[in-house]
Order: C-alpha cells, then sequence, then structure tokens
C-alpha cells in the first residue's frame, strides 16, 4: 500500500502542476486578454512557433502601423498574428505581414476580421502544453490520476485505522 500511495502522491503532483500551468497561462484573460498559440513561424523571432501569445481588442483608432495584430484569416477563419504595415483609415482595414516573410499578405484585413492587438507577452514552449493538455485523451489521465490518489488515500486511512484498532485489542488481551 505505502508504494501504491507513493506512486499515487507523486502523479497526483504532476497533475496539479499542470493544472497550476493551465491557470496561469489563462490568469490574464481576467485583464480581458486572449490566449492563443502560435502555430506558423511567420512572426519569428517576436513569436516563436509552440508559444503561447495574448490579444486585447482594441478599437481601430488605436491600432497603428507596427503594431501586430491578431485576425481572422480569410480562408477557413483561422487566428493569424502578423504585423500591420499599412492602415486604410477610409477602408478600415489593414494591410499585414509576418515579421519572418518575404512580403505582404494578400488583400487588406478588414477590421471587422480583427479580434485584438498583440501584446508583448510571450510563453514559450506554453502552446505545446495547452495543446497537449486539452485533449479528452489527457484530461481523462488526470482525472483518473486525481481519483486513484483519492482511492489510495482513502484505503491507506482505512489500513491504518484497522491495523491502530487491532493493536489497541492486543493491548488489552
Amino acid at each position: 500500500m505505502k508504494t501504491a500511495k507513493f506512486i499515487t502522491n507523486i502523479l497526483t503532483a504532476i497533475v496539479y502542476v499542470c493544472i497550476i500551468g493551465f491557470l496561469a497561462i489563462a490568469a490574464p484573460m481576467v485583464l480581458g486578454y486572449h490566449p492563443v498559440v502560435v502555430l506558423s513561424g511567420s512572426m519569428e523571432p517576436t513569436y516563436h512557433v509552440g508559444s503561447v501569445i495574448y490579444y486585447k481588442a482594441a478599437p481601430f483608432e488605436q491600432i497603428n502601423v507596427g503594431d501586430p495584430i491578431t485576425f481572422v484569416g480569410a480562408e477557413g477563419g483561422a487566428m493569424v498574428t502578423h504585423r500591420v504595415v499599412e492602415k486604410d483609415e477610409s477602408a478600415r482595414a489593414f494591410g499585414t505581414e509576418g515579421d519572418a516573410n518575404d512580403g505582404r499578405d494578400p488583400g487588406m484585413v478588414p477590421y471587422t476580421n480583427v479580434v485584438g492587438k498583440a501584446s508583448k507577452i510571450s510563453i514559450p514552449y506554453g502552446g505545446y502544453f495547452v495543446n497537449y493538455g486539452k485533449q479528452p485523451f489527457v484530461i481523462g489521465i488526470m482525472v483518473a490520476i486525481l481519483l486513484a490518489g483519492t482511492v489510495v488515500d482513502h484505503l491507506a486511512k482505512e489500513e491504518k485505522k484497522d491495523s491502530k484498532e487491532q493493536n489497541q485489542q492486543e493491548t488489552q488481551q
């Protein structure tokens, strides 16, 4: 029982560390920032592949040339974070380009597609952690570890209680 308790305690501690990591990544949401995982190298070295970056809604007037913005791309609705290289006041649209790209993105990004202005905050490799941790299989394993830890703790307490009662009975005889 001691070995099972030791193993479940270690695994439970790992699960709690993961939960704390998820909460730390989500914490800026309280201030209106939204996390997004960097999936391509188009913004290297500003934002590295696998990083978690944050964006916050911003009015059109507060977005300027040079600012990185996160927007819904034209094809498939994937989120994209690129730098503003042109601002068209009359069309309320932006020309964008990835820092690592050789040229501008095709077309202009209408302000209605912009979800926010990207912050300078970046958590390297955090995206791998987030993408792995949100898989149903991983969540199930984490829940199973926590349940197993609870069961083993309960059984260990019962075993200790039974042992204590048995010792008291032997002492009274």
